[in-house]
């Protein structure tokens, strides 16, 4: 007698694997709405376009009056430089208000209501500042390329088209810290004035203090709200290290802080 033993049908794997590709590529979708409408708050505000207008006639500026009074070592990459830092000053404050004027303005709870995910919505917000640090300093650079062509029609000295990458590369990053140390400071804090004012003031405040001694100056590397400069040979106080602490301090310390509020408090 033949007997027939029913054979189990193996697991429906490829629809499990359809389900997980469908949900990431909806996450993804509903990742870049978020970072649209984020990037909207950005410019349909009153004071976005005004800011953003500053930062180019400031990155302008900067770079013309370099080139206005030039010297032998003037050159494309030292007038990018100067147009970069008013552009990264600036798309600092605009990080800072597209996180604490949810909170200030009170509309933070209808944001997520519309959008419940507040890590994604965290994300969003981050992916959206480092888009307009990229924007910032593109402009920049573009600002500092006309001004290396008009600039020799008024004073007749002509620049070289040279620039050094690696110092070029540092100038854009510590843009890119400076925004992040906004974004993180302002989620942490809540609130627009002090991020915006203590990030302004900073810089100079450690430089007066680093001039009291060495000892001084190596500290406050450690704190530096541009620690790039520590990777290039010739300008590093302390080393690679303060890069890493510095980023604790005004990155990684607020921005936990911040991101740990919201995704625990009721609004």
């Amino acid at each position: 007698m033949t007997v027939h033993t029913a054979s189990v049908p193996a697991p429906a794997a490829a629809p499990v694997r359809a389900a997980r590709v469908a949900s990431n590529e909806t996450s993804g979708r509903a990742l870049a709405r978020a970072v649209a409408v984020e990037t909207r708050k950005l410019v349909n505000t009153r004071i976005g376009p005004v800011l953003i207008a500053a930062a180019a006639l400031l990155s302008g500026a900067f770079a013309g009056g370099r080139a206005l009074f030039p010297t032998t070592g003037t050159d494309f990459g030292k007038l990018a430089s100067m147009a970069v830092v008013p552009a990264s000053m600036i798309s600092m404050v605009l990080a800072v208000l597209l996180v604490a004027g949810e909170f200030s303005a009170r509309t933070a709870s209808v944001t997520l209501t519309l959008d419940p995910r507040r890590g994604r919505l965290v994300l969003a917000k981050s992916l959206t500042v480092l888009g307009l640090w990229v924007v910032a300093t593109t402009l920049a650079v573009v600002a500092a390329a006309l001004v290396m062509v008009v600039a020799p029609l008024i004073t007749g000295v002509s620049m070289a088209w040279t620039f050094d990458v690696a110092s070029l590369a540092v100038v854009a990053g510590n843009g890119a810290f400076l925004v992040l140390a906004g974004f993180a400071w302002a989620l942490a804090l809540r609130n627009a004035a002090a991020p915006i004012a203590f990030l302004l003031v900073w810089p100079t405040v450690a430089m007066l203090v680093g001039s009291i001694s060495d000892t001084a100056a190596r500290a406050m590397a450690f704190v530096a709200v541009d620690p790039l400069h520590e990777l290039l040979p010739d300008a590093a106080v302390v080393g690679p290290l303060a890069v890493v602490v510095a980023a604790m301090v005004w990155i990684f310390a607020p921005g936990t802080v911040g991101t740990l509020r919201l995704l625990r408090d009721d609004l």
